[in-house]
């Protein structure tokens, strides 16, 4: 009885190693990769498309002023029945051609789809908002003795920066087919009109001081839209100012946004 199960176990052992002498190759790991595989779906699946491009797109922002009757003109009747605005930018150009129109101002900016993205070109305007009677560190202002005057004059002791110039800032997604944008941008023109005077008089020595304030204009436009790969789009409509700082009626500025989707190869 033993020998015959010493013979079979024998015979299941030569069955082995015949299998084994037939397919040399290890076998494959319990993840059913094999050594070298490439994790990367072009590896696994010879099918498979490669990974896709990032998206980027370049925003163009343009300011362009003329006379309010001449912006009546273009628009009157006007029944624009999409977005598109390139016609209402042709015409424009060839005012801008005649001398009708003026451009004011052009930003362009270049981002990634799903990024926020800033551009300036400013000059930072420094300037006082607090004042105070001059003293020396740690001393308080006491009553005058003998009718003696205090000193009447004022220091400034608090300052802020205003960003005179052009700033845009954008934020903005490509549709998967790469023909709408959605954007957000906040463009800004900002100017130093002049000073305002809110205080004035002498100090105990006879010499003049004022309190001013800076006067700023801006033209700022908050606002998200979709636009259209590579078609202009009316923003919005402003008043720019006069020589004196103040809002002029009788002119407009025109702000056309454009998109253009970019490839990167």
């Amino acid at each position: 009885m033993k020998r015959s199960w010493i013979a079979t176990g024998l015979t299941l052992a030569g069955c082995g190693f015949f299998l084994l002498a037939q397919n040399p190759d290890p076998v494959p790991p319990a993840s059913g990769k094999s050594p070298g595989t490439s994790d990367s779906p072009a590896a696994t699946d010879p099918c498979a498309s490669p990974a896709p491009s990032p998206k980027l797109a370049q925003v163009q922002v343009e300011y362009i002023e003329l006379s309010h009757e001449s912006l009546t003109k273009l628009l009157f009747l006007a029944r624009p029945a999409s977005a598109d605005a390139t016609k209402l930018r042709e015409q424009l150009q060839q005012m801008v051609t005649n001398n009708d129109a003026e451009v004011l101002e052009t930003q362009i900016l270049v981002v990634r789809s799903g990024m926020k993205a800033t551009t300036e070109s400013i000059h930072e305007f420094i300037y006082p908002t607090e004042y105070e009677p001059p003293a020396l560190p740690g001393s308080f202002p006491s009553e005058p003795a003998n009718n003696e005057k205090l000193p009447s004059s004022c220091m400034p002791t608090a300052f802020e920066t205003r960003n005179l110039g052009s700033t845009l800032e954008i934020e903005l997604t490509i549709g998967y087919d790469g023909r709408l944008i959605d954007l957000r941008l906040v463009p800004e023109l900002v100017w130093h009109t002049g000073d305002t005077v809110w205080g004035e008089g002498k100090d105990a020595r006879g010499m003049p001081f004022k309190i001013a304030m800076p006067d700023f204009y801006t033209l700022r436009l908050n606002t998200s839209l979709i636009c259209i790969n590579g078609q202009y789009m009316l923003a919005s409509v402003q008043s720019p100012k006069d020589a004196k700082g103040e809002v002029d009626m009788t002119r407009k500025v025109m702000i056309f946004v454009k998109c253009d989707v970019l490839s990167v190869k």
